[in-house]
C-alpha cells in the first residue's frame, strides 16, 4: 500500500475510535468492543476480497505493552491518596488481590482436573484469565459518577499489578526451592529501589518548571526504565506505579517524617502543575494506542478458532468462575443492593492477551491456543456493556 494509504488508515482509526467514544458516552456500549469487532469485521472484509495484509508478530505485543503502561500512569496519576479515600484504596486492594487469587485457584483446579495440567503449568495458565483489565475497565467506567466507579477502577489497577507479580513469580521461580523464591523477591526489592531514584530524579526536573517537551522526554525515559527492567525479569510495572504515586501525592510526601529530607529537592508546587499538563498529554497519547491496540487485536482474531466446542466449553467454564466468585465477594465486601454493574465489570483484555503471549514455551499446551483468550475477552466485555447498559438509569450506590 502506498503511504497515502497508510495515513488514511491511520487517521480513520482515530476519527472512528473518537466517534465511539462519543457513542459509550450515550448509551453505554464499550468503545473497546467497537473497536475490537471494527477490526474483526476489516479482517473478514479484506478475505472476503482476497487481499491479504500480514501483521508483524511484535505488532500487537508492542502496542499492547505501551497501552498497558500508559493505561496504569493514566491512572495511577489521579490517585490523590487522603484521610478521605484511604477506607476505598485499602479495600479495592484487598478486593483486587483476594479476587484474583480466588480465580487462579478455582481455575487452575478446573484445569488440572478437566485436562490434567500439572498445577504449575495450570497456575500459569489461570493468572491472565483471572485479571480485571484496567485499559477496558478505566475508560468505560469514566462516565459513572460514584464512589463504586472509584472503587472498581482502583481495583483494576491492583488488579494488573497483582496478576503481574503473581505471573512474574510463577514463569520465574521454582515452586519449592527457597533459593528461587527469595531471588525473586530480592530482584522485587531492587526494583523498588530502582523506581524510587528513577522517580526523584524525574521529579527534580519536573520541578524545575516549564520546559519544551519536558514530558515527551519524561515519557521516553520511563518507558526505557520499564524496557531495561523487562529484559532483566524485574516487576517493571511498580515503576509506573510508584511515579505515578509518588509524584502525585508529593506535596504530602514531602511534608511527613520520613519525606522532609526530599523538600529541598523537589519543588512540589512546580511538580504539581507540570504533572497535571503531563496528565493531559498522556491521555491524548493513550487514545491513540488504545485505538490501534484494540483494532489490531480484532484484526488478528481467528473467528474459525472461536467457534471450537472445545474453546467454548472451557471460555464458558472459566466466565462462570469469574463471574461466581465475583458475585461472592461483592456481595461480602460492598452495598449489595444493585451488584449488577460491578459484578459485570469484570472485563478481561490488554492484560490478559499480553500475558497469554509471554507464557514460556516449555509451559505451553496445544489446546490452549488464542481462541480461548479471544472468546474470553470478547465475552467478557459483551458482558460488561450490558451491565453498563441496564444500570445506566439506576442510582449509583455508594460502597459502604
Amino acid at each position: 500500500m502506498t503511504t497515502e494509504n497508510w495515513l488514511m488508515i491511520f487517521s480513520g482509526i482515530l476519527i472512528v475510535s473518537f466517534i465511539f467514544n462519543q457513542i459509550q458516552q450515550k448509551v453505554k456500549i464499550s468503545s473497546v468492543i467497537l473497536l475490537i469487532l471494527l477490526g474483526t469485521i476489516t479482517q473478514l472484509i479484506l478475505k472476503h476480497l482476497d487481499i491479504n495484509v500480514i501483521l508483524p508478530d511484535q505488532a500487537l505485543k508492542v502496542f499492547g505493552t505501551l497501552g498497558l503502561l500508559i493505561i496504569v500512569l493514566e491512572a495511577v496519576m489521579d490517585m490523590k491518596i487522603t484521610p478521605q479515600n484511604a477506607k476505598v484504596l485499602k479495600k479495592a486492594f484487598l478486593f483486587a488481590t483476594l479476587l484474583v487469587f480466588a480465580n487462579v485457584a478455582l481455575i487452575s483446579w478446573g484445569f488440572v482436573r478437566t485436562y490434567g495440567l500439572e498445577l504449575k503449568n495450570a497456575l500459569i495458565y489461570a493468572v491472565p484469565l483471572s485479571i480485571v483489565s484496567s485499559a477496558i475497565a478505566i475508560p468505560s467506567l469514566q462516565s459513572v459518577a460514584s464512589e463504586l466507579s472509584e472503587f472498581l477502577v482502583l481495583e483494576s489497577i491492583f488488579s494488573d499489578i497483582i496478576g503481574v507479580l503473581l505471573f512474574n513469580f510463577l514463569t520465574l521461580t521454582e515452586l519449592g526451592k527457597f533459593s528461587s523464591i527469595g531471588a525473586f523477591f530480592l530482584n522485587m526489592a531492587a526494583m523498588i529501589v530502582i523506581s524510587f531514584v528513577t522517580t526523584v530524579l524525574l521529579g527534580v526536573l519536573l520541578g524545575k518548571g516549564k520546559s519544551k517537551n519536558i514530558h515527551v522526554a519524561i515519557l521516553a525515559i520511563l518507558i526505557l526504565m520499564y524496557s531495561l527492567a523487562k529484559m532483566f525479569h524485574l516487576s517493571s510495572l511498580l515503576l509506573i506505579l510508584i511515579f505515578g504515586l509518588f509524584l502525585r501525592n508529593c506535596s504530602s510526601i514531602v511534608r511527613t517524617k520520613y519525606g522532609r529530607w526530599l523538600n529541598p529537592y523537589l519543588n512540589s508546587q512546580e511538580i504539581t502543575n507540570n504533572l497535571q499538563n503531563m496528565h493531559e498529554f498522556i491521555d491524548e497519547f493513550g487514545f491513540i494506542i488504545r485505538s490501534i491496540f484494540f483494532i489490531l487485536l480484532g484484526f488478528s482474531i481467528d473467528i474459525d478458532l472461536l467457534l471450537q466446542p472445545q474453546v467454548l466449553l472451557l471460555g464458558i467454564m472459566v466466565m462462570f468462575t469469574i463471574y461466581a466468585l465475583r458475585w461472592i465477594f461483592l456481595y461480602w465486601m460492598i452495598d449489595h443492593d444493585n451488584l449488577t454493574m460491578p459484578v459485570t465489570m469484570a472485563p478481561r483484555g490488554l492484560i490478559t492477551v499480553l500475558l497469554f503471549f509471554q507464557i514460556p514455551k516449555e509451559f505451553q499446551f496445544p489446546f490452549f491456543h488464542g481462541g480461548v483468550t479471544f472468546f474470553i475477552v470478547l465475552a467478557t466485555c459483551f458482558v460488561m456493556s450490558f451491565g453498563l447498559i441496564i444500570s445506566q438509569r439506576k442510582k449509583p450506590e455508594d460502597i459502604g
